[in-house]
């Protein structure tokens, strides 16, 4: 039976790893690989990793094509959570319907169950992907993508099921696709959409956006995790042992160093 959030621990440990919007894609940006195989090598450890979402390019669940695509990605997230790294896959909007993607040890999260709720320490934190909110014409997309009635029509419709072509051409769209942007008021949207959520928690930490950042919201910490395809690094939690366990800050970690490693040990 798969490990779902009910049944799954709600308290962030320390070390744990969260990292966002890889998107891998085969056709060239192969970075998550890397990290993937450090943490299953033990070149980085971790109790815990919280992928945020957008971790492949396109990797939509009901379709063998993006099953195949993904092959190895989804085998290294599944033997990361087979050698004892609890991983919790918050369902992006480029990788969703995973439900029957992973093994039973891999935690997925859909869209419809976040912002999910942890805790650390006495601190309460709500982790999301981060399509959540968002401008109403982009709301409605993102709700026909994850429909499934919708998703077969398009399959249908549009001649998909013959040889997959359709998504063939996203896969090239995405990969040729600019992931390095600025989001005009960022801060300022974002506070206003989530304020409410900032004045009932501690932290909200969200990917999505590729913005990097963080501020005030609601009287809540908001943090907005890089893009890891855009800068390979992953943020990491560090308590401050000289406090008693009080969050002495993310670390922010890069796998660079860990990357020219594992290329002498004969990894790429």
């Amino acid at each position: 039976m798969r490990r779902d959030l009910s049944s799954a621990p709600r308290s962030i440990k320390d070390g744990a790893i969260f990292l966002a919007d890889a998107h891998f894609n085969p056709l060239g940006r192969r970075e998550a690989l890397t990290f993937l195989r450090a943490l299953s090598e033990g070149e980085i450890t971790s109790d815990q990793l919280f992928l945020l979402g957008d971790i492949s390019d396109l990797l939509i669940g009901k379709f063998k094509f993006c099953r195949d695509e993904n092959r190895e990605l989804i085998s290294l997230i599944n033997l990361v959570a087979k050698n004892g790294t609890t991983v919790y896959y918050f369902e992006g909007n480029h990788d969703f319907f995973l439900d029957e993607v992973f093994d039973q040890d891999v935690i997925v999260i859909p869209k419809k169950d976040q912002p999910a709720e942890f805790f650390l320490n006495d601190r309460k934190v709500l982790l999301l992907h981060g399509d959540f909110r968002v401008e109403f014409r982009y709301a409605v997309y993102a709700k026909a993508i994850r429909n499934p009635v919708g998703l077969f029509l398009f399959h249908l419709l549009s001649l998909n099921f013959v040889n997959f072509w359709l998504l063939k051409y996203m896969q090239k769209r995405l990969m040729a696709k600019r992931l390095a942007y600025n989001i005009e008021n960022f801060q300022k949207k974002r506070a206003r959409a989530l304020c409410d959520l900032g004045e009932k928690s501690d932290m909200i930490v969200e990917g999505h956006f590729h913005q990097g950042c963080d501020f005030d919201c609601g009287g809540a910490r908001y943090i907005n995790i890089a893009a890891f395809a855009l800068e390979q690094s992953f943020v990491r939690i560090e308590f401050d042992r000289i406090s008693e366990g009080i969050v002495n800050g993310w670390r922010i970690k890069n796998i660079k160093d860990i990357k020219s490693r594992l290329q002498r040990n004969g990894v790429s």
